[in-house]
């Protein structure tokens, strides 16, 4: 009796030290790498997914099975510590792949918002904080223009093909949003013709609830990973919510 309620004790403590450094990865993850809208679209709920059997089954299952209270200190220790490394290297791997891969921009591309990962930027020698210098948002939101001349549409045709990155996540082609704010808002789903159905009303409600006018907020569509939403955006260009449109509940 004994022997078994040792095990559930050191599984007990396992799980709860398990569900403190869970508790502290899901805080960052939706407060900074994937706030509001991205963590359902853009990979913050698949990357949780995959860490939590890592904290709570892998660690603490492993414990449950080896721990023994007839076992030396020293055969103890070893066990443990044998499975906090399996535990803390499969759980830092998942921590750095949530990282590569949230969102650190938007773009605005050809009338739609696209999220823009650190891996993307990576893959063109640049990083998060070149992308900052065009825009201070969190996060950043920068103008993806056409590919003009014929180095760069040969660009556009390199990146596409050799690391399969589209025209609106190329770096070379980012400009200040600041400067085509009028392009942001002719991209809002008020200015489509025809308006989507069943927008008009979520439209009204959101502007009555937060005591803004038609015409003084742009509803931009927004292309996550895993799924579409509305982006709202003020007329400094900055992101203060996000709808859902009947437009994208498919």
């Amino acid at each position: 009796m004994h022997h078994v309620s040792g095990r559930v004790q050191a599984f007990s403590i396992h799980f709860g030290i398990s569900a403190i450094a869970f508790l502290i990865l899901l805080s960052v993850v939706l407060l900074h790498w994937f706030p509001g809208p991205h963590f359902t679209l853009n990979g913050g709920w698949q990357g949780i997914r995959i860490v939590l059997p890592v904290l709570f089954i892998l660690g603490p299952c492993l414990t449950l099975l080896v721990f023994s209270p007839e076992k030396s200190f020293q055969a103890t220790a070893f066990d443990l510590t044998c499975i906090g490394i399996l535990q803390i290297g499969a759980f830092g791997y998942g921590i750095y792949a949530l990282h590569t891969q949230h969102p650190v921009g938007m773009s605005l591309s050809e009338g739609i918002i696209y999220p823009v990962v650190e891996e993307e930027l990576f893959l063109q020698k640049k990083s998060p904080a070149d992308l900052k210098l065009l825009d201070d948002g969190k996060p950043p939101v920068v103008f993806a223009r056409a590919a003009v001349t014929e180095d760069e549409q040969a660009e556009v045709v390199a990146y596409d093909f050799m690391q399969g990155l589209p025209e609106a996540k190329l770096f070379s082609l980012f400009d200040l949003i600041s400067q085509h704010v009028d392009e942001l808002f002719a991209a809002s789903l008020d200015n489509v013709q025809p308006v989507p159905a069943g927008f008009l009303p979520v439209r009204d409600t959101y502007l009555g609830k937060h005591r803004y006018h038609a015409g003084e907020l742009a509803f931009v569509p927004f292309f996550g990973r895993y799924g579409k939403t509305v982006l709202v955006f003020n007329r400094s260009a900055r992101v203060i919510g996000y709808i859902s449109s009947p437009r994208y509940n498919d």
